[in-house]
């Protein structure tokens, strides 16, 4: 029976350093959106680059990811990585088309990320942090989806700033969880 708890408890620990690593880049990417005053085509550039990092990260982790996990972080980096290059390579293409795709990748990850955290063993107490970072998507996503979008360029690189900041700090809470829930399996 204790195997199988602490089973239960090292699913995310596997994935601990990716976490660790996608929560700081998502850090440096929020404070970069609200510190520093971007032109509209820089933020989307940015924007590009860390969901390119992302899906190359959440790639790196379904390599040690089990079974259950393994087939949402492959979808979810695939996506990030065809978004994040075609932002960061065609960053000229209408505003219009770049913003209706972050906020599209926004509610995409979120959805992946509540999903990801079902995925889970019952009991994991790491799903209620997947759940609040996947929600978050979802909410910012939506809110960007349903305005105008004058009023949504800015409010767009606000909140995604900030998107950025939460899903950081709880990306870096999470990997830490689960690196201690390691500890406690190995002890």
């Amino acid at each position: 029976m204790d195997e199988i708890k602490g089973l239960e408890r090292s699913v995310l620990a596997q994935e601990s350093w990716a976490l660790a690593v996608e929560g700081v880049i998502a850090l440096i990417f929020g404070f970069l959106i609200l510190l520093w005053p971007l032109t509209v085509v820089m933020l989307f550039i940015f924007i590009g680059a860390f969901a390119f990092v992302w899906g190359i990260f959440a790639l790196l982790a379904s390599i040690k990811a089990d079974k259950g996990r393994r087939w949402v972080r492959i979808l979810e980096g695939v996506c990030g990585i065809i978004f994040g290059l075609i932002v960061m390579i065609r960053p000229g293409v209408s505003t219009v088309v770049l913003m209706w795709l972050i906020m599209i990748w926004l509610v995409v990850s979120g959805i992946f990320k509540i999903v990801g955290a079902f995925a889970l063993p019952k009991g994991d107490g790491n799903k209620g942090l997947l759940v609040v970072n996947g929600v978050l998507a979802l909410i910012i996503g939506v809110l960007l989806l349903s305005l105008p979008f004058l009023e949504g360029a800015l409010t767009m690189a606000i909140l995604i700033g900030f998107y950025g900041i939460f899903s950081g700090i709880m990306l870096i809470s999470l990997a830490f969880v689960a690196k201690s829930a390691r500890g406690q399996t190995a002890a």
